[in-house]
């Protein structure tokens, strides 16, 4: 990752510090958990370590397997771990007269919050919505990453769905994929939902041995990870001669998706957008089967603010990274997705998965 957007990105997160009167705001990873926001502000991706910025510096600790590592990904001074994180933790802030600290309590484990919290002379406070906010706003490398693993999705699913045959496994599909996508430079970003038949009803259906025979349908919600960005899509393919009442279903899941795009721009309401989906599929008569949330904000996690749902009311920003998926699940009978992935822009969005055609492919 490129040193001066990490650098900017603390420099940002000073600034929200300063409005706080925070002296330190602190990082810390532990067997992989959080590992996402460690790496945007420093660079470094690992499964354990532990960052501090200052008003003045920063430091990432980090054990001897990783100190090298560190040092080749992060501008920051890499120190090396001595004792437990978080007892190293404490020596640092001690040794700089921090007092107020602040750091992501939801992403902290109670053990660590407890043992940093009665360092002596020192008051902690949760930060996880100003980390959440810096986040969200995606600057034009995070873009970038976006876009370039939307291009490796696009053409690992191209490349994939030309050697489906009947009698392919869903799991032998998720194999395949897989194997494209890290042939092409990605990596997996999430478990595969691969859902054929009547099975695809269910919205999160995990691939299994089922076979997938002439005539049904497939949906494949899948994602790439580039340089720690994740795309999210989902796409449908028909194995023969699509079902005439799918066929008809997706068309009015394109369209529904397009009438969301339309209205993807700065300061339009999730909630509003959401229900604008509702409302048309309901004029079909099919409002009932679109059971979860129009969208999500993706970047380093799958799922990140704003949400697109009846449960929440995000106001969209420019710099937002959102997907759109509206989807279709009827029991016993089978169900349908259509997912991209768009950036706010000033005046409306830009599809970042434009490479792969919204079409239902048949094979």
């Amino acid at each position: 990752m490129n040193n001066d957007y990490i650098i900017n990105r603390a420099g940002r997160l000073r600034e929200e510090m300063s409005k706080t009167g925070a002296d330190a705001f602190v990082i810390l990873t532990d067997e992989g958990f959080n590992w996402e926001t460690l790496y945007y502000l420093s660079g470094f991706k690992g499964t354990s370590g532990a960052l501090v910025v200052y008003n003045d510096s920063a430091e990432l600790i980090l054990d001897t397997r990783y100190r090298k590592q560190g040092e080749s990904q992060s501008p920051f001074r890499v120190d090396p771990q001595k004792s437990s994180l978080t007892d190293d933790l404490i020596e640092s802030i001690s040794a700089h007269g921090a007092q107020n600290i602040l750091c992501e309590a939801s992403k902290t484990s109670h053990a660590a919050w407890e043992k940093l919290s009665t360092a002596r002379k020192t008051r902690w406070s949760d930060g996880t919505y100003i980390i959440s906010d810096l986040r969200r706003a995606k600057d034009d490398l995070e873009i970038e990453y976006i876009a370039k693993a939307g291009e490796i999705a696009a053409d690992a699913f191209l490349q994939t769905i030309a050697c489906v045959r009947p009698g392919m496994t869903e799991k032998e599909f998720e194999a395949l994929l897989n194997f494209n996508i890290n042939k092409l430079g990605g990596e997996t970003g999430f478990d595969m939902i691969v859902a054929s038949g009547s099975r695809s009803s269910m919205p999160h259906g995990r691939a299994t041995c089922k076979e997938m025979s002439d005539g049904e349908w497939v949906t494949v919600d899948f994602g790439v990870r580039y340089m720690g960005y994740l795309c999210d899509i989902t796409r449908n393919f028909s194995l023969g001669r699509p079902d005439p009442l799918a066929a008809k279903y997706h068309e009015i899941l394109l369209k529904a998706h397009e009438e969301a795009v339309k209205v993807l721009s700065p300061g339009a309401n999730g909630r509003d957008i959401h229900k604008k989906v509702c409302d048309l599929l309901g004029s079909f008569d099919l409002g009932r089967y679109f059971t979860h949330g129009l969208g999500h904000g993706l970047g380093i996690e799958i799922h990140e603010p704003p949400y697109l749902s009846s449960k929440y009311s995000y106001e969209l920003k420019a710099g937002d990274v959102v997907t759109i998926e509206p989807g279709i699940y009827i029991d016993g009978w089978g169900g349908l997705r259509l997912e991209d992935n768009y950036l706010i822009i000033d005046g409306g969005s830009r599809r970042l998965t434009g490479k792969l055609d919204q079409s239902f492919y048949r094979i």
